[in-house]
């Protein structure tokens, strides 16, 4: 994505792909599917364009295979941590309802042109900017990230191109989703699911809360108990893979260790039974509120719940 690893990521994977490429250990560039993402920074129809150049002169790539759009919420202003810490303090004082609505409205931090009121449009402009990629040949297919029922059904109103060929999304038996994987495959979208294994973003006050880590919940290492045997372990990671692919979810697992990577590829020589299924998705059952509860991800956001226009 255009700014993970604080905008050196893009320029780092260019950098292994050539590397790869010259060494002999890829033939060409048409034997992967780079994927890169736009910025909220950059929501708009010339400002999503100048994104991708940006991307793609860092990747030292004419194309990416696919381009989605990170966020459907805007960027912040950044505040000096003195003025942040002034409002903190200023919570627990007296002070009038309303005083204290506006310093907890997220929507007034917003960068000028990213209100509640003109987001929508922004992110239509951010689309249709994609759709024109396409048409040139910068993207060969155009997807989204973090949309909602909610974003897709705005977005879907002013597209020339639909739908996305994929939406990229947290999902994972704390944080299911069903609903709108119901409606992306209504709409024929390919769903992606990140923190597939619980996501990193989880403290041990939330992992309390929800009952325990995913890799440790007794569904979960009851059926990699199940399925191993003396020619193959089975692991709870690898389990939660397979629930995901059960669920027609696409997986994105990440990890810096060769033989996670290896294990995290090995998930298709087994299935889980229904009734392991059904127990992993009950988890979620449990929680007072699944839609708050449940999200791990995307902590520090102060829209992480996704609950705008």
């Amino acid at each position: 994505a255009f700014i993970y690893g604080g905008q050196t990521t893009e320029i780092e994977v260019g950098k292994a792909i050539n590397d790869a490429i010259q060494n002999g250990i890829i033939t060409d560039r048409e034997e992967l599917f780079v994927t890169t993402k736009q910025w909220r920074e950059y929501h708009c129809y010339d400002k999503s364009l100048q994104c991708l150049d940006l991307s793609l002169e860092r990747l030292g790539m004419d194309y990416v295979d696919c381009w989605m759009m990170h966020w459907p919420g805007p960027c912040w202003e950044s505040k000096p941590r003195q003025e942040r810490d002034q409002i903190k303090n200023k919570r627990g004082s007296k002070r009038s309802q309303e005083e204290n609505d506006t310093d907890m409205d997220p929507w007034k931090n917003a960068k000028e042109g990213m209100g509640k009121d003109e987001i929508i449009a922004l992110r239509a402009e951010t689309w249709r900017a994609m759709e024109d990629a396409y048409r040139l040949g910068k993207t060969r297919s155009i997807a989204v990230s973090n949309f909602t029922i909610q974003h897709l059904e705005s977005l879907k109103q002013s597209a020339t191109l639909w739908p996305p060929a994929i939406n990229q999304i947290e999902c994972h038996p704390y944080y299911p989703q069903n609903d709108l994987l119901e409606y992306c495959k209504k709409e024929g979208i390919v769903v992606q699911a990140y923190a597939a294994l619980g996501g990193q973003d989880g403290t041990k006050a939330k992992w309390k809360e929800l009952g325990g880590k995913l890799l440790e919940s007794p569904p979960v290492v009851s059926a990699a108990s199940k399925l191993s045997n003396p020619l193959k372990k089975v692991t709870p990671a690898q389990v939660l893979l397979r629930w995901a692919l059960q669920r027609n979810c696409a997986i994105v697992p990440k990890t810096s260790s060769p033989v996670r990577m290896k294990e995290n590829a090995n998930v298709f020589d087994f299935i889980l039974a229904a009734g392991d299924m059904e127990a992993i998705s009950n988890l979620s059952s449990r929680l007072e509120n699944e839609v708050s509860v449940g999200r791990l991800c995307w902590r520090t956001e102060p829209l992480r719940m996704l609950d705008f226009n």
